[in-house]
């Protein structure tokens, strides 16, 4: 590290000014009002923002930002000593249009490999994929019933609910890494399943009530039901839809309204996952037009992660965008579309770097991300394919981008930038469902 550098600073938030660049808080950073711990404050409100959290001291980077001759350097065996981010400007400026960058000229392709054993996390996934087949089993059913217009049988929902809390519970890196496995017929059914796991995980990180997950997993995993009173010819349309088809469309959260209606002991919270999943928090949406706090808590998280899922998804008159790509457009529908305290949190959830996003690392290493870091979202655990531009690893491992060097503070990875997986021909849900490893570096020999 640069001798010269002027150290980190740790000052008391009293001493707080407008100008200076916080680089960590006293706490772990996804119980404060920031998006990331590194953040430039530009205004007194954010000061007061900070306070309102109790937040105490904080870590500031007199170099990139204003000093303070009231503050001092932080003790060098401090654990809240801030880590410092290597290959990025404050987080990319949190979002700010992360691009595909080119893969080097020369590349080889390779067969798929598959991660060393590891019993923990092999039982886990193989708890999860479990949990999502079953899953698989009752939506399948239900789809045909309604096509049948037979009723829901609500109890079997609640029980695969059930099942998938208890697996976010107990691993949820293992089920929520199953949602990147999208090799269905069915749009409507993959959908159905993604968009519950992902709202399970999402209640799981605001700490929601067993009973408040299973009425939002219940709502959620039956948010489209309604579909299946709509035209096939208009549901898989290819081309843009007229004027009078996408009327049809909208209405289909009133028609899963109706069938919820019609089914036994379905709560009311988790019909209005179902009804208010396409409002907006602008008041754009439908069927209501509903606005902002108007849309039920669980109403908004469904929104956001209905949008999600669908742009990342192959449609048929669409192709899927990358999940880094698909994470700014929800940080940028924040403005309007969505809560933005929810979609913050979501994206903490779930990481800038979401699982299954190939990236290249400053170490010159490609890789697939398989778990992320909650606390360090710039961070999360990789699993190496590539050892450079020519040579792939005999067997793919994972590490850990928290780990740093032996002889400096310095990160011994970093991510420099998501990739494009079909050049180095990469089949990201071939690996992630043949991933049986501990979350852990594991060097191959």
């Amino acid at each position: 590290m640069d001798a010269s550098k002027p150290p980190l600073k740790k000052i008391k938030i009293e001493d707080l000014e407008v100008g200076m660049l916080i680089v960590d808080v006293d706490r772990s950073w996804f119980k404060h009002p920031f998006l990331t711990s590194q953040k430039m404050i530009t205004s007194e409100k954010q000061i007061l923002k900070l306070r309102d959290y109790g937040i105490q001291e904080v870590f500031i980077d007199p170099e990139k930002g204003r000093d303070t001759l009231a503050s001092q350097p932080p003790e060098k065996d401090s654990a809240a000593a801030p880590k410092p981010i290597v290959g990025t400007e404050e987080e990319q400026a949190l979002l700010q249009e992360l691009s595909l960058s080119p893969p080097p000229q020369t590349i080889i392709d390779f067969p798929s490999g598959r991660p060393e054993e590891g019993a923990h996390w092999a039982k886990q996934i193989e708890m999860a994929r479990a949990v999502q087949r079953e899953a698989q089993i009752v939506i399948r059913d239900i789809l045909q019933d309604v096509r049948l217009g037979k009723n829901i049988e609500s109890e079997r929902v609640k029980r695969v609910v059930n099942n998938m809390i208890d697996s976010i519970f107990s691993n949820q890196a293992a089920l929520i890494s199953l949602t990147r496995i999208k090799d269905y017929d069915e749009y409507t059914f993959v959908h159905s399943i993604n968009v519950c796991i992902l709202c399970l995980t999402l209640g799981r990180h605001l700490n929601f009530s067993r009973e408040e997950l299973e009425q939002m997993g219940i709502g959620a995993l039956l948010h489209d039901v309604g579909k299946m009173r709509i035209p096939s010819e208009i549901l898989n349309k290819p081309g843009k839809l007229t004027e009078k088809e996408f009327s049809e469309i909208k209405k289909h959260p009133l028609y899963t309204l109706e069938l919820l209606e019609k089914a036994k002991g379905i709560s009311e919270a988790s019909k209005h996952v179902a009804l208010q999943h396409h409002e907006r928090y602008n008041g754009r949406g439908y069927p209501y037009g509903l606005k902002g706090e108007e849309i039920g808590r669980f109403g908004q998280i469904a929104a956001i992660i209905d949008v999600y899922d669908a742009i990342t998804t192959d449609r048929v008159y669409k192709k899927a965008i990358p999940l880094h790509e698909g994470i700014r457009m929800i940080y940028q529908g924040s403005k309007e579309d969505f809560n933005q305290i929810l979609v913050e949190r979501f994206i903490q959830c779930v990481g800038i770097y979401p699982t299954g996003t190939p990236v290249l690392l400053d170490s010159e290493e490609v890789g697939i991300v398989c778990a992320v870091n909650q606390e360090k979202l710039l961070r999360p655990n990789v699993l190496l394919i590539y050892r450079d531009s020519k040579t792939r690893y005999p067997q793919p491992f994972v590490v850990d981008l928290t780990e740093k060097r032996e002889d400096s503070q310095w990160f011994k990875r970093t991510i420099v930038t998501p990739i494009d997986s079909r050049p180095w021909n990469i089949h990201v849900d071939d690996f992630l469902a043949g991933l049986k490893m501990d979350v852990k570096e594991q060097v191959p020999s």
